[in-house]
């Protein structure tokens, strides 16, 4: 639109020159420009793609303003700048659009330079260097103005982009933490009151065996009630999906690290599609733990989108002791069932690859349709985030770039004229409008009152150059102070008082059309004066229009994403309950309940020393969990079975940080599979505690052991 309407007041400045222009150079570029004006806001307005019609109508007017010597007919000398200078300024922005900023910052110097050239030739108006200077300098700093504030809006709204990604997701796993307390708690209190309690019962020889059958029943419908009504219907994101296939596997292989790669699609993974991945990389990650003998597991998470079809992939690598996969037997359960079938059920794929010596990779992956969310999940305060990454120092550097540059053609028309004082005295007020414009620029808004004072200090110094220009042969190059007076207008409209910007804007109209009516100069004057501020504030309304409107809608979407984010967060707890921490129960508890729960059954003295153990790993997990994983577990019955006590308490209040929880897992099962004898305790500290793990071996002789919050080990004897 912005296009068609320079139109008009082109076509008003051609009209003394179209009789000296050739007819081929009129409908080609002339009608080019028209044509391509009028085709962009009907491309627009059907979401069509502009940007060929903007480089068409950028090049074009370059094509146009080159050519401009040749189309000239007659001996003539043109009495006005060329037209097509109305139309520059929006072209190098429109070549920007086609292509990128930086080539419209190119575009606006070759103009510039072009149109300077054609300045000095008759055609132009055959002026001296000077004077073609001034217009290369006034062509060069409106297009660039306007560039730059584009250039500084859409950095800003990038970077924001970038940041509250990263925010949304700490905001998502803070939900997911909550909710899996809350689940958590509910699992350990069906632990607490049902489980243990039967299991304390069956050891108790004086129980009567009907109670002990209905204890057990009642904790086996506990732990089915827990997860009977799972919910599949909320989806999950990668990110998401390793943080469930960390929690699965970390009880299996605690010292595999989960990770996700960071160009993973954004599109989501059905929780029946994720809870199938999970099991199969569980599965994975217990052959390592059973059979590779590894130092190092890792395991990759990344998604992408091929043809439309999602792709997910998880990748389980370690440096283990590896083997032929030819020498497996093919009925083989954990690779058969628990990864092949498993996977074959989705329409997924298992590749296992090793080679004795040289560890095992197995490629777990999945594609399905598109399943991409509509709306980009959430951005952190749209409006204040904005704000708090605008580069205060590059729009300073604008305005001033702006305003030096005019200041210079002043200097220049001063220089000319020999009216040294009253342009002095504008340029003073110029530097003094333009301080007060960007003080406090870092606090966005101005004062009412500062931006009153700018407009009054604008007023004077239109006031003052339509004085020094009344009278002398160079009116047209008295006007330097427009694009002071457009720039500073801005500067007032971005920093929050619009009104009194163009409350500005029009005292300064006025002043203009009085000015070119007092010196009879004619009305194409009057636009050569007053069209770049008119033009350059409206786009700078428009761009700044955008800006809160791309704000209004990320606030939008911000409160949206929050519903779903706590939705999200309950899904995937009662996902982990499901599949981590009531597969792993079960697997614990249910043969024994399941016997126990047999009113006809008569307990061994076995069974009675299996329930007795099991309590004892319960309540170990209930009192330890950072310091209980399923090999410090079976090292720790094993250890008591040789008569060492071994006494661990859990002072954290929250969970240790990986690197340090693997180390102690992986220190804590060595020290208790080494025991023969004596005693061992080990003992978390509260959060901000230097030493973060203490583990005291009494024996022959007493060591100390400490993993600090890095996870640096450290042993002396005491």
């Amino acid at each position: 639109m912005t296009c068609v309407g320079v139109i008009l007041p082109a076509l008003f400045m051609a009209l003394g020159q179209l009789p000296h222009l050739h007819p081929l150079w009129l409908a080609t570029v002339g009608g080019g420009i028209v044509g391509f004006s009028l085709l962009m806001p009907i491309y627009a307005w059907s979401l069509g793609d502009v940007r060929w019609l903007c480089g068409a109508y950028a090049l074009v007017n370059l094509v146009g303003l080159a050519t401009w010597p040749l189309a000239w007919m007659g001996p003539a000398k043109a009495e006005h700048a060329p037209w097509l200078w109305m139309c520059l300024g929006v072209a190098a922005v429109c070549a920007a659009m086609a292509t990128t900023v930086a080539v419209g910052f190119g575009y606006t110097i070759v103009a510039a330079l072009v149109f300077g050239g054609v300045r000095m030739t008759r055609s132009g108006g055959d002026l001296d260097a000077l004077e073609a200077m001034q217009d290369v300098l006034t062509l060069l700093v409106l297009p660039t103005a306007l560039l730059l504030l584009i250039q500084f809006f859409a950095n800003a709204v990038e970077e924001l982009d970038a940041t509250t990604v990263d925010s949304q997701r700490v905001e998502v796993d803070r939900a997911i933490d909550r909710a899996l307390n809350q689940q958590r708690t509910v699992l350990d209190a069906i632990i607490h009151d049902r489980v243990m309690t039967t299991l304390v019962a069956a050891v108790q020889t004086d129980q009567p065996r009907g109670e002990v059958a209905a204890l057990a029943r009642t904790a086996l419908d506990a732990v089915t009630e827990a997860g009977a009504t799972p919910d599949l219907g909320q989806s999950l994101t990668p990110h998401q999906l390793a943080r469930l296939i960390e929690d699965m596997v970390e009880s299996v292989c605690p010292q595999a690290q989960v990770s996700v790669d960071p160009g993973s699609a954004g599109f989501l993974i059905s929780a029946a599609v994720a809870s199938v991945l999970g099991q199969a990389t569980r599965e994975a990650a217990l052959n390592v733990t059973r059979h590779a003998e590894a130092e190092n597991v890792t395991i990759e998470v990344s998604a992408r989108i091929d043809r439309g079809d999602q792709q997910v992939r998880v990748v389980v690598r370690d440096d283990g002791k590896g083997f032929d996969p030819g020498d497996l037997p093919e009925n083989r359960f954990g690779i058969r069932v628990s990864m092949t079938e498993r996977m074959s059920n989705i329409g997924g794929t298992v590749d296992i690859d090793s080679r004795v010596g040289a560890g095992t990779v197995v490629s777990l992956l999945w594609i399905g349709r598109d399943q991409r969310p509509t709306d980009r999940v959430s951005r952190r305060r749209a409006s204040e985030a904005l704000q708090s990454v605008l580069r205060v120092e590059l729009f300073l550097f604008l305005v001033w770039l702006v305003v030096g540059i005019q200041v210079l053609v002043g200097l220049l028309q001063a220089q000319a004229t020999g009216a040294d004082p009253p342009v002095l005295s504008a340029l003073a007020l110029a530097l003094v409008a333009t301080a007060i414009a960007v003080r406090r620029a870092g606090e966005r808004r101005i004062s009412n009152v500062e931006a009153g004072l700018v407009v009054l200090c604008l007023t004077a110094l239109s006031y003052l150059m339509n004085q020094v220009v009344q009278n002398t042969p160079m009116a047209g190059y008295g006007t330097w102070h427009s694009s002071v007076i457009m720039v500073l207008l801005i500067t007032v409209l971005v920093r929050g008082r619009r009104a009194l910007a163009w409350l500005g804007l029009a005292i300064f109209l006025v002043q203009a059309a009085a000015w070119t009516y007092r010196n009879q100069l004619g009305p194409d004057v009057f636009i050569d004066v007053a069209f770049g501020p008119l033009l350059w504030l409206v786009l700078a309304t428009l761009v700044l229009r955008g800006v809160r409107s791309i704000g209004e809608q990320l606030v939008r979407v911000r409160s949206a994403s929050l519903q779903n984010t706590q939705a999200m967060a309950e899904s995937f707890s009662r996902l982990v309950l499901r599949e981590v921490w009531l597969t792993e129960l079960r697997g614990q508890i249910g043969p024994l309940l399941q016997s126990l729960a047999d009113p006809t059954h008569q307990l061994s003295a076995d069974e009675r020393d299996a329930c007795r153990v099991l309590e004892g790993r319960l309540r170990d997990a209930l009192r330890a969990g950072n310091l209980v994983s399923q090999g410090v577990s079976d090292a720790i019955q094993a250890a008591r079975g040789r008569g060492v006590e071994v006494v661990l308490v859990d002072n954290r209040g929250s969970k240790l940080p990986e690197a340090v929880r693997r180390t102690t897992l992986r220190q804590l099962e060595q020290l208790v599979r080494s025991s023969t004898s004596g005693r061992i305790v080990a003992r978390t500290a509260p959060e901000g505690y230097a030493e973060a793990v203490t583990i005291l071996q009494v024996d022959a002789e007493r060591n100390l052991t400490t993993i600090d919050e890095s996870g640096t080990v450290t042993v002396r004897k005491t």
